[in-house]
């Protein structure tokens, strides 16, 4: 398997650092399915490259980055599995972020209108689209159609 860039392997390590260093406190049921997906993610990730980082990075006291930095340096040897696994985490993550972007830009006008006085966080702005879906603009609409909705 050819080798993925180092842009690919450093986002994918920042972001497994930023959501295993952050405590994230789900508020809403929207925030815990985004959470669970989170954590399986994580669980990957560790599970694939829980060899390399024995090997490569086991004096490195975690905390602050210095895992991902240490990945960093080792880059080029880490292994298919670990490196598949990151690259895999990446895509995941660069689809969820086109959603975002694509949902924000459907909604931002409904989001300002209907949902101002929401706390930004843990799937309020999320909550509140859904619950007034049927105010919301046919754009809109059609943005929050593909969210799944929790039971």
């Amino acid at each position: 398997m050819q080798q993925f860039t180092q842009k690919t392997f450093f986002g994918s390590f920042l972001c497994l650092a930023l959501v295993v260093a952050g405590n994230v406190h789900a508020q809403t049921a929207a925030a815990d399915k985004v959470g669970e997906r989170l954590e399986i993610a994580v669980q990957k990730l560790r599970a694939a490259c829980s060899d390399d980082l024995a090997k490569y990075c086991s004096s490195v006291t975690p905390g602050e980055g210095r895992l991902l930095y240490c990945m960093i340096a080792h880059e080029d040897k880490i292994s298919t599995k670990c490196d598949y696994a990151l690259y895999s985490a990446a895509r995941n993550l660069d689809r969820a972020i086109d959603f975002v972007e694509e949902a924000a830009d459907a909604c931002w006008t409904d989001i300002q209108k209907l949902c101002a006085d929401v706390p930004e966080g843990g799937g309020h702005v999320a909550q509140c689209l859904m619950s007034k879906k049927s105010a919301a603009s046919a754009n809109c609409q059609k943005i929050l159609e593909k969210i799944p909705t929790t039971k």
